[in-house]
């Protein structure tokens, strides 16, 4: 893709380049003043909340948080009519699908029985059939004619069990909602199949990739913007948690993003600038830019505190040591980070954080994942060959366990072996360990320098902070698992256009040299 997106903007020219910048540091020293005035007035409050130290830190740093926010909000509006050349149909129905799983409220079994279509469901659904209705237009209309994509490759191993979750139905414990949401799935998955048939370049594909990261940056920047807004249902309203050294967890307000999924997309934009800030051989970035992005990621990951998706970027970093051949630098960059940690005496600090103030107990259970996971494989043993139905499974387990709200098993593997049995989790990591052998395969085949190399390693890197969270919760399951089936839909890409008897290398170097030193998408 050779345009950008939230990257520094050209000079303007004439009278806005000499008079603009003047009046923007007026206006910044202004609001700084401002700021300062009101953090002054409200800094009693502050420290009662969060004592001397903790107040300070935050009359200090927020006014540069700011401003940085500002001068950034500057480069996004500057180059998002650049960006906007390059946005597709299909990258609105992807917004779309994304936007249809946004929650505004919460039910339980009991509400969802009795008045299964509230506004917020409607709101869902009419945005799922409105994405259905219009890929089926386009099938009809040839435009792709879509329809063999959805059956190829690891595409069609996604398809064969989103359809297997259709057929679900028929035995579920709820056969309505077992149907909608394996209808969902299906729709997911044939979006990502017209993509694919709709996207000839690899600048055209990495741009799904690139506005997927987008979207993850966003939905973080938005939970952030809400803290101060809303900070009882930000960052104390998330389910009552307290404990630990922060005493809160941060969480999306409007729209309803736990801090487990914000945990998530922050370690995914985290890792994604790991990887611009250590490209491969011949690629440069915005080093600047791609190290505010990582801050937000690791600030992210620390105040959702959540500890899988902390292991899932540690994962994910070290890969990209990895395959940019930069080992010895990880290595070293470990050996000073555990010297500086075992003589400041942060050990301890560090592990009270990752603790969360759970007892040993509560540690050893995963939060209580271990004692649903042994009640979810005792409902298993009674239907293993078929299970309860699809999306189903935490209605047949959790009310035995006193759980009233509706919530996944979290566990990817967990749900799908309760919902459709054995065959479940043979047919997820059928597609997740097709997807490792894809990307993999072609690491040498592709040049180095290239477009597809630098993506390949991202993908890579993002799939290793993937694999780590679905052992522990639903991305995979989720909908739309937006992250995972762009990167599924990357790795068949690549392989498609191998079957296709087209030499990757060749035209990976034609595609480097026409992109030349374009700059690549942002992602906040």
């Amino acid at each position: 893709m050779s345009g950008t997106i939230f990257q520094p903007a050209a000079k303007a020219s004439g009278s806005l380049r000499r008079s603009g910048p003047k009046l923007l540091v007026y206006l910044g020293f202004l609001g700084l003043v401002l700021i300062g005035l009101f953090l002054a007035m409200v800094s009693r409050g502050l420290t009662d909340r969060f004592g001397p130290a903790g107040a300070l830190a935050l009359i200090l740093g927020v006014p540069l948080f700011l401003a940085f926010g500002f001068a950034t909000f500057r480069h996004c509006i500057a180059q998002f009519h650049e960006f906007r050349k390059h946005l597709t149909w299909w990258h609105w129905l992807w917004l779309i699908m994304t936007a249809s799983n946004f929650v505004f409220r919460t039910r339980d079994i009991e509400t969802v029985s009795e008045n299964p279509l509230d506004a917020a469901a409607i709101y869902r659904v009419s945005l799922v059939g409105l994405t259905a209705f219009i890929l089926l237009l386009r099938l009809v209309l040839r435009r792709p004619a879509w329809l063999s994509s959805l059956f190829r490759g690891l595409v069609g191993i996604v398809t064969v069990f989103a359809l297997t979750c259709v057929l679900s139905t028929i035995w579920s414990v709820k056969p309505p909602w077992t149907f909608y949401k394996s209808m969902e799935y299906l729709v997911d998955i044939s979006l990502l199949a017209i993509i694919l048939a709709s996207a000839t370049t690899i600048e055209s594909y990495d741009s799904l990739l690139d506005w997927t990261w987008v979207i993850c940056g966003a939905l973080v920047t938005i939970a952030w913007i809400e803290a101060p807004i809303w900070p009882e249902d930000a960052l104390e309203g998330s389910g009552g948690y307290m404990g630990g050294p922060l005493q809160y967890r941060l969480s999306g307000v409007y729209p309803g993003l736990g801090f487990n999924m914000l945990g998530t997309y922050g370690a995914i934009i985290g890792t994604i600038a790991v990887c611009r800030l250590l490209p491969i051989a011949g690629k440069k970035f915005d080093k600047l830019w791609y190290s505010a992005v990582l801050l937000l990621g690791m600030m992210t990951m620390v105040f959702a505190q959540t500890r899988s998706a902390i292991g899932g970027f540690v994962v994910g970093v070290l890969l990209v040591f990895i395959f940019t051949k930069r080992v010895k630098f990880g290595l070293m960059l470990g050996a000073v980070s555990a010297v500086v940690v075992a003589i400041s005496g942060l050990g301890s600090k560090v592990g009270d954080f990752l603790a969360r103030g759970q007892s040993a107990d509560q540690l050893a259970s995963l939060s209580g994942r271990v004692e649903w996971w042994s009640a979810a494989w005792e409902a298993f043993k009674l239907k293993p060959l078929t299970g309860y139905g699809a999306f189903a499974s935490g209605m047949s387990v959790f009310p035995k366990l006193g759980v009233k709200e509706i919530t996944p098993l979290h566990s990817d593997y967990i749900e799908v072996l309760v919902g459709i049995g054995i065959w479940g989790p043979l047919l997820i990591l059928a597609g997740l360990i097709g997807t490792w052998w894809v990307l993999l395969r072609f690491y040498r085949r592709l040049p180095a320098g290239s477009l597809e190399r630098q993506t390949l390693v991202e993908a890579i890197a993002v799939l290793g902070v993937l694999t780590v969270r679905s052992t522990v919760m639903g991305v995979i399951m989720s909908q739309p698992p937006i992250q995972y089936f762009a990167i599924l839909g990357y790795a068949e890409y690549l392989r498609r256009r191998y079957v296709r008897g087209q030499a990757p290398v060749r035209e990976a170097a034609m595609s480097a040299a026409a992109s030349g030193a374009s700059q690549r998408l942002s992602l906040v």
